[in-house]
């Protein structure tokens, strides 16, 4: 038996349907690429790298049930909110430092939003939002949600997409910083050697306007 030839007809069938699939194929993979982006991001940090009560082990970003932005950030020791207070100098610290900018560069502006936490007294902690600009010290622009995890040695925090101006992309890295000191040998920082990592907070409502 001959073979059966296709006819014109057929043969255009064939590449529409090839088509269509080939373009549902390309949504799916662009769909897919999306939801990863805003997926949980973990950074973790070389252990003992620095001395004192906030040495940095990791920390995580995702986006909690709420639409809040969750940070969770982990120490080599357990969380001591009277080894923060300072007797003289800055007290110690915990900071999300975040790029709200779609073209900031890290490597030549500093954050323009902060999510700090420090002690309020021995045994009771503090977390706020600030705004960084050139020139001038960080304003403070409200609270953030703070509380330590079972295993006592991870800081919880939870911000409102709002305070950090409701962008669609962000640069973040966790910094620390040893109370009563001052120099660059007492911030430990994850990623290392001023990296950033990114992360896109899927699903942000838009003021109207925009």
């Amino acid at each position: 038996m001959l073979p059966r030839v296709r006819s014109r007809r057929e043969h255009r069938g064939s590449r529409r349907t090839v088509v269509v699939v080939s373009a549902a194929a390309t949504l799916v993979g662009v769909a897919g690429a999306f939801a990863a982006s805003s997926k949980t991001i973990v950074v973790g940090d070389s252990a003992d790298d620095v001395t004192g009560a906030l040495d940095l082990q990791r920390a995580s970003l995702s986006l909690a049930a709420d639409g809040r932005l969750r940070a969770v950030v982990t120490l080599v020791g357990k969380v001591d909110p009277q080894a923060m207070l300072a007797r003289t100098g800055p007290p110690g610290s915990v900071c999300l430092k975040v790029w709200t900018a779609p073209d900031a560069d890290p490597l030549a502006t500093r954050a323009d939003r902060l999510v700090c936490v420090t002690a309020r007294g021995d045994d009771e902690l503090r977390a706020s939002v600030y705004e960084q600009r050139e020139p001038g010290l960080p304003q403070r622009l409200g609270s953030a949600s703070v509380r330590v995890n079972d295993s006592e040695r991870s800081f919880v925090l939870r911000v409102a997409q709002s305070a950090l101006g409701r962008p669609e992309l962000i640069r973040f890295a966790v910094e620390s910083t040893r109370p009563g000191c001052a120099r660059v040998s007492c911030v430990d920082a994850t990623p290392d050697k001023g990296a950033v990592r990114r992360f896109r907070l899927r699903g942000s409502p838009r003021p109207a306007g925009q």
